[in-house]
């Protein structure tokens, strides 16, 4: 069975082929990647979000439009949500999958130029993911931040250097900086909640307390996926745990183009008043590269920034929203998760369907 708007959105994708195609300098095609969101044009990231609410109003997969297709997912880093979605998107069209965790059932990867492998790492990413080019039609790729070497996680230096190793597509499973994944899914399950109109809608990226200094690729991507969507979006966390000047750079133009806005609020229970969602998520900010310990201090004496039920409560009937997992009564409420304004699974459900669309996209179906 053909899902409404699937053969219009098939054609979407095609029309879409030359624009979409980058050309390397000697004339010859390179891999579309899906690295961050930016990679995806407009129309493109329309379709991608769009597709995924209908193969959620749908309750069904597609057709299996990807059969002979297959799908190589490299985790270097643990996943419960992204492996499994990931894996049922490709198999719902039809594709195979082969999953690896390198150090585990797989070589330990070594990375970088002229790096002398007489350690633990046996295989060099541009071997390993040379030869998986050869095997597969596209990888999902999956590295965490180094939380140590600013410049390499701010250049997102491992996911660039995979991507390019390979000469298939390569979807950014999460990075050092970005997780285009889960702003998909973020993006979509907004559209959905409000029908399609975001734009205009109050969006509270708020900071909160965690017992570990967590990456920046979930915030800077939540907040990318907010601003593209045309919400007025706040940022609110103490001044101590900024993001990356950059990032929120490219975020204010990103909401500015489409009608929306970004700004900065150190007072979490003001920025949560009035707002349409809550979105809770822990991260180390730049302080955990120049001084991890003065971060690990501040970040201890701040357990209060934890989202409750008294704030969702001054919210305009607001969702709340996490990526997962979540550390109950450490990032949140108990009374939150398990009441109606928590939205986390149907977010975290979005995963396969956006992949889906996503994959689709990316096998050109």
């Amino acid at each position: 069975m053909t899902l409404p708007g699937a053969a219009s959105a098939a054609s979407t994708v095609t029309s879409r082929d030359e624009s979409a195609t980058i050309h390397s300098l000697n004339g010859t095609p390179s891999p579309r990647h899906v690295l961050r969101i930016s990679d995806l044009d407009d129309a493109t990231w329309r379709h991608v979000i769009d597709s995924a609410v209908i193969y959620k109003k749908a309750g069904m997969a597609s057709k299996p439009i990807a059969t002979g297709k297959s799908l190589g997912l490299v985790f270097l880093n643990p996943s419960l949500r992204t492996r499994t979605s990931m894996e049922l998107a490709a198999q719902r069209l039809g594709a195979h999958v082969t999953t690896l965790s390198p150090g585990q059932d797989a070589w330990a990867l070594a990375f970088g130029d002229g790096v002398v492998m007489d350690g633990a790492e046996a295989e060099h990413v541009r071997d390993a993911f040379g030869v998986l080019s050869r095997y597969v039609d596209a990888l999902g790729v999956r590295v965490f931040a180094s939380g140590t070497d600013r410049e390499r996680d701010a250049a997102d230096a491992m996911i660039n250097e995979i991507a390019a190793s390979a000469t298939v597509p390569v979807v950014n499973l999460e990075s050092a900086r970005h997780h285009p994944c889960q702003a998909l899914a973020d993006a979509a399950v907004l559209s959905d909640h409000f029908d399609g109109e975001t734009a205009g809608k109050r969006f509270v990226l708020t900071w909160t307390h965690h017992p570990r200094a967590l990456p920046m690729a979930v915030p800077n991507s939540a907040l990318l996926a907010a601003a593209r969507s045309g919400m007025h979006v706040t940022v609110a966390r103490p001044a101590s745990h900024a993001l990356e000047a950059d990032v929120m750079k490219e975020a204010g133009e990103i909401a500015s183009a489409h009608g929306g806005s970004v700004s900065t609020s150190t007072d979490m229970d003001a920025a949560i008043d009035g707002s349409d969602i809550v979105y809770a998520k822990a991260w180390g900010g730049p302080m955990r590269y120049t001084a991890p310990e003065r971060e690990k201090a501040i970040r201890g004496s701040l357990t209060d920034w934890r989202v409750t039920r008294q704030q969702m409560s001054t919210t305009r009937n607001g969702r709340f929203m996490h990526c997962l997992p979540v550390r109950r009564n450490v990032v949140v409420d108990d009374a939150v998760l398990d009441g109606p304004q928590a939205m986390h699974l149907d977010q975290a459900e979005y995963r396969l369907h956006a992949q889906q669309a996503l994959l689709e996209y990316v096998f050109d179906c």
